[in-house]
């Protein structure tokens, strides 16, 4: 099965587990990460996936289909981070560490503003850095 993000992320998928875990895994594949399996966890937006790089390292998937992206993992991985930037087309917007030590890094579609500013705000969240520049506001 020949897919790309364009079949899970940039398009809602059918909310069946199996679809997405199909999709998913075999982006993941063909863009150089075989040792990785995740999933479907939850089918419904929210999309959440879970699994294991490696044998070694979890990493979980949310995302809303065409607006947001979340990859959590149990440490920082720049090889994992430059893949999904290819897989989705388009640079993160931000970095951080969550309540559980999970190193969460974000893409928006929007540019993630909004979001930016809500984990400025919560407590649990750690180590914050932005990995592009936020997007202009528009004039009126």
């Amino acid at each position: 099965m020949s897919t790309d993000s364009r079949t899970w992320f940039y398009t809602t998928p059918q909310p069946r587990a199996y679809f997405i875990e199909e999709r998913v895994n075999h982006t993941l594949w063909r863009n150089r990460l075989g040792n990785i399996w995740l999933t479907c966890v939850q089918p419904e937006t929210p999309i959440r996936m879970v699994g294991r790089w490696a044998d070694a390292m979890e990493v979980e998937f949310e995302w809303q289909p065409g607006k947001w992206f979340v990859m959590r993992t149990g440490e920082e991985t720049k090889e994992l981070i430059g893949v999904m930037r290819q897989v989705l087309m388009f640079r993160p917007a931000f970095m951080y560490q969550d309540g559980r030590g999970m190193t969460c890094v974000e893409w928006h579609t929007d540019g993630g503003e909004e979001r930016w500013k809500e984990i400025q705000r919560r407590g649990e969240y750690h180590s914050i850095r932005r990995l592009s520049k936020p997007e202009p506001a528009a004039s009126s």
